[in-house]
């Protein structure tokens, strides 16, 4: 666990940089789900909103400076990278389904889900993974 008062210049660089992706990525999330998505829908909602909420917190730690900051990354981006995988897997199942029973006309819905992925993949994979990759980096520097 890295002590925020022994951190040089570019951990505490990438520590604000991962609160500042991850305050973002939370205020997309929200707003995708609670603006966005009409009508609602349950499988989608929760899981996005739950994400959020985790990287909305860990974003706090992070850019507080917090001593439980890295345990609360942690967590999102394991919840993040777990969930993520969830609903783009739900995802594609829904446009592989609607594909299946509507042929043609379920181009326009795969279109939609096609740009829905593109939107979440950046926020619920890609940052997830990065973070847990400079947590291990991190992690085996401290060990002595």
């Amino acid at each position: 666990m890295l002590n925020p008062a022994a951190m040089s210049g570019a951990e505490r660089r990438v520590r604000i940089a991962f609160g500042v992706w991850n305050a973002v990525a939370a205020a997309v999330l929200l707003c995708g789900v609670l603006l966005v998505v009409q009508p609602r829908f349950w499988a989608l909602d929760v899981p996005l909103t739950l994400i959020a909420l985790v990287q909305g917190a860990s974003a706090v730690g992070l850019l507080a400076n917090r001593a439980w900051a890295e345990r609360a990354l942690r967590l999102a981006a394991w919840t993040a990278f777990v969930l993520g995988l969830l609903v783009l897997s739900a995802i594609v199942l829904s446009m592989v389904f609607l594909r299946a029973i509507h042929g043609d006309y379920g181009v326009a819905a795969l279109a939609v889900s096609g740009l829905i992925i593109a939107l979440l993949v950046p926020y619920v994979l890609v940052l997830p993974v990065l973070e847990l990759l400079w947590l291990k980096r991190s992690r085996a520097e401290s060990r002595p």
